[in-house]
Protein backbone atom coordinates (compact mmCIF):
# COMPACT_ATOMS: atom_id res chain seq x y z
CA UNK A 1 0.00 0.00 0.00
CA UNK A 2 0.99 3.80 -0.65
CA UNK A 3 1.87 6.71 1.28
CA UNK A 4 -0.60 7.80 3.66
CA UNK A 5 -3.87 8.91 2.74
CA UNK A 6 -5.64 12.20 2.35
CA UNK A 7 -8.08 13.19 5.05
CA UNK A 8 -9.80 16.66 5.39
CA UNK A 9 -12.15 17.64 7.47
CA UNK A 10 -14.61 20.83 6.25
CA UNK A 11 -18.14 22.15 7.72
CA UNK A 12 -21.36 22.64 5.64
CA UNK A 13 -24.88 24.20 7.63
CA UNK A 14 -24.90 21.55 11.20
CA UNK A 15 -22.73 19.60 9.01
CA UNK A 16 -19.14 17.75 9.73
CA UNK A 17 -17.96 16.27 6.49
CA UNK A 18 -15.25 13.84 6.70
CA UNK A 19 -13.29 12.89 3.67
CA UNK A 20 -10.44 10.34 3.41
CA UNK A 21 -9.28 8.15 0.28
CA UNK A 22 -8.71 4.50 1.40
CA UNK A 23 -6.28 1.95 -0.52
CA UNK A 24 -8.24 -0.98 -0.55
CA UNK A 25 -11.46 -1.87 -2.62
CA UNK A 26 -14.87 -0.03 -1.66
CA UNK A 27 -15.96 -3.68 -0.71
CA UNK A 28 -13.78 -4.10 1.83
CA UNK A 29 -13.72 -0.69 3.30
CA UNK A 30 -18.26 -1.16 2.98
CA UNK A 31 -17.77 -4.17 5.11
CA UNK A 32 -15.44 -3.04 7.51
CA UNK A 33 -18.21 -0.75 8.30
CA UNK A 34 -20.74 -2.46 9.10
CA UNK A 35 -19.54 -6.32 10.06
CA UNK A 36 -19.14 -6.37 13.98
CA UNK A 37 -15.72 -8.29 13.61
CA UNK A 38 -14.65 -5.70 11.75
CA UNK A 39 -16.01 -3.00 13.45
CA UNK A 40 -14.62 -4.21 16.82
CA UNK A 41 -10.75 -4.39 15.08
CA UNK A 42 -10.81 -0.52 14.27
CA UNK A 43 -13.29 1.98 15.26
CA UNK A 44 -12.57 4.16 17.83
CA UNK A 45 -9.12 6.87 18.26
CA UNK A 46 -5.80 5.01 18.58
CA UNK A 47 -5.55 4.18 22.51
CA UNK A 48 -9.20 3.06 22.42
CA UNK A 49 -10.57 -0.86 22.02
CA UNK A 50 -14.23 -1.45 21.04
CA UNK A 51 -17.20 -4.02 20.75
CA UNK A 52 -19.95 -4.02 18.33
CA UNK A 53 -23.06 -5.59 17.67
CA UNK A 54 -24.42 -5.09 13.84
CA UNK A 55 -28.22 -6.15 11.92
CA UNK A 56 -27.02 -4.26 8.88
CA UNK A 57 -30.07 -3.77 7.27
CA UNK A 58 -32.68 -1.06 7.06
CA UNK A 59 -34.38 -1.39 10.43
CA UNK A 60 -31.69 -3.49 11.49
CA UNK A 61 -29.87 -1.93 15.36
CA UNK A 62 -26.14 -1.37 15.83
CA UNK A 63 -24.07 -0.92 19.37
CA UNK A 64 -20.56 0.00 19.45
CA UNK A 65 -19.09 0.20 22.39
CA UNK A 66 -15.25 2.24 22.99
CA UNK A 67 -12.91 1.48 25.78
CA UNK A 68 -10.11 4.10 26.93
CA UNK A 69 -6.76 2.75 28.05
CA UNK A 70 -6.76 1.22 31.66
CA UNK A 71 -3.79 3.10 32.46
CA UNK A 72 -5.64 6.93 31.21
CA UNK A 73 -7.40 9.10 33.19
CA UNK A 74 -11.13 8.08 34.65
CA UNK A 75 -12.93 10.56 32.37
CA UNK A 76 -11.26 8.65 28.88
CA UNK A 77 -11.60 5.18 30.94
CA UNK A 78 -15.38 5.06 29.54
CA UNK A 79 -17.22 2.82 28.57
CA UNK A 80 -18.39 4.96 25.55
CA UNK A 81 -21.86 3.58 23.96
CA UNK A 82 -23.30 4.46 20.72
CA UNK A 83 -25.91 2.89 19.20
CA UNK A 84 -28.55 3.20 16.50
CA UNK A 85 -30.64 2.21 13.83
CA UNK A 86 -29.55 2.08 10.18
CA UNK A 87 -31.59 4.16 7.80
CA UNK A 88 -30.16 2.72 4.68
CA UNK A 89 -28.04 0.51 3.27
CA UNK A 90 -26.91 0.47 -0.08
CA UNK A 91 -23.98 -2.18 -0.70
CA UNK A 92 -21.15 -1.36 -1.16
CA UNK A 93 -22.37 1.98 -2.69
CA UNK A 94 -23.76 4.01 1.01
CA UNK A 95 -25.02 3.93 4.40
CA UNK A 96 -27.03 6.03 6.59
CA UNK A 97 -27.97 5.76 9.90
CA UNK A 98 -29.46 7.17 13.57
CA UNK A 99 -26.05 7.71 15.92
CA UNK A 100 -26.92 8.09 19.46
CA UNK A 101 -24.54 9.15 22.61
CA UNK A 102 -27.29 9.04 25.06
CA UNK A 103 -25.25 6.29 27.20
CA UNK A 104 -22.04 8.49 27.09
CA UNK A 105 -20.60 9.54 30.54
CA UNK A 106 -21.90 12.57 32.21
CA UNK A 107 -18.35 13.74 32.56
CA UNK A 108 -18.01 13.82 28.74
CA UNK A 109 -21.21 14.84 28.11
CA UNK A 110 -20.23 18.13 29.71
CA UNK A 111 -16.92 18.21 27.94
CA UNK A 112 -19.26 18.62 24.77
CA UNK A 113 -21.61 21.03 26.00
CA UNK A 114 -18.81 23.00 27.06
CA UNK A 115 -17.88 24.01 23.62
CA UNK A 116 -20.57 25.12 22.58
CA UNK A 117 -21.41 28.61 22.35
CA UNK A 118 -23.21 29.34 25.77
CA UNK A 119 -23.51 25.84 27.01
CA UNK A 120 -26.43 25.26 25.20
CA UNK A 121 -28.25 22.34 26.11
CA UNK A 122 -30.29 21.31 22.65
CA UNK A 123 -30.17 18.10 21.49
CA UNK A 124 -26.45 17.31 21.29
CA UNK A 125 -26.72 13.57 21.35
CA UNK A 126 -28.09 12.14 18.83
CA UNK A 127 -27.04 12.84 14.91
CA UNK A 128 -27.76 11.50 11.34
CA UNK A 129 -24.80 9.93 9.30
CA UNK A 130 -24.25 9.57 5.92
CA UNK A 131 -21.47 7.71 4.77
CA UNK A 132 -19.86 7.05 1.16
CA UNK A 133 -17.80 5.01 -1.19
CA UNK A 134 -16.67 5.94 -4.14
CA UNK A 135 -15.11 3.39 -6.35
CA UNK A 136 -11.50 4.49 -7.58
CA UNK A 137 -9.99 1.46 -9.15
CA UNK A 138 -8.90 -0.60 -6.06
CA UNK A 139 -9.45 2.66 -4.13
CA UNK A 140 -12.44 4.35 -1.70
CA UNK A 141 -13.14 7.21 -1.37
CA UNK A 142 -14.68 7.58 1.81
CA UNK A 143 -17.18 10.40 2.78
CA UNK A 144 -18.73 10.90 6.13
CA UNK A 145 -21.30 13.47 6.79
CA UNK A 146 -22.71 13.88 10.28
CA UNK A 147 -25.55 16.34 10.47
CA UNK A 148 -26.00 17.74 13.96
CA UNK A 149 -29.03 19.88 15.48
CA UNK A 150 -27.46 23.31 14.93
CA UNK A 151 -23.84 24.53 13.91
CA UNK A 152 -23.24 25.00 17.95
CA UNK A 153 -23.37 21.52 18.11
CA UNK A 154 -21.45 20.65 15.34
CA UNK A 155 -18.95 23.27 16.34
CA UNK A 156 -19.04 21.35 20.12
CA UNK A 157 -17.62 18.47 18.26
CA UNK A 158 -15.07 19.99 16.55
CA UNK A 159 -13.70 21.73 19.50
CA UNK A 160 -13.26 18.40 21.31
CA UNK A 161 -11.29 15.91 18.21
CA UNK A 162 -14.16 14.75 16.72
CA UNK A 163 -12.21 15.18 13.22
CA UNK A 164 -9.01 13.74 15.79
CA UNK A 165 -10.42 10.75 16.74
CA UNK A 166 -12.09 9.97 13.04
CA UNK A 167 -8.32 10.30 11.89
CA UNK A 168 -6.80 8.06 13.88
CA UNK A 169 -9.89 5.60 13.47
CA UNK A 170 -9.49 5.45 10.18
CA UNK A 171 -5.55 4.41 10.36
CA UNK A 172 -6.88 1.54 12.50
CA UNK A 173 -8.45 0.83 9.41
CA UNK A 174 -6.34 0.83 7.11
CA UNK A 175 -4.07 -1.02 8.95
CA UNK A 176 -6.77 -3.50 9.13
CA UNK A 177 -7.80 -3.30 5.44
CA UNK A 178 -3.69 -3.93 4.63
CA UNK A 179 -3.66 -7.30 6.59
CA UNK A 180 -6.56 -8.19 5.02
CA UNK A 181 -5.46 -7.58 1.30
CA UNK A 182 -2.31 -9.21 2.44
CA UNK A 183 -3.71 -12.37 4.15
CA UNK A 184 -6.78 -12.12 2.03
CA UNK A 185 -4.72 -11.98 -1.52
CA UNK A 186 -6.92 -9.40 -2.83
CA UNK A 187 -5.33 -6.99 -5.46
Amino acid sequence: MGAKSDFTVTTAPREIILTRTIPAPRELVFDAFTKAEHLSKWFGPRMFTATSETDPRPGGKFRITMYGPENGPQEMKGPFPMTGEYLELVRPERIVYTNNLQEHPDSWKRLIQSGMDNGQTENFLSSLVTITFDDLGGETKLVIRTRFHSDAVRDGYLKFQMGEGWSESLDKLEEMLNRTVVVEGHP
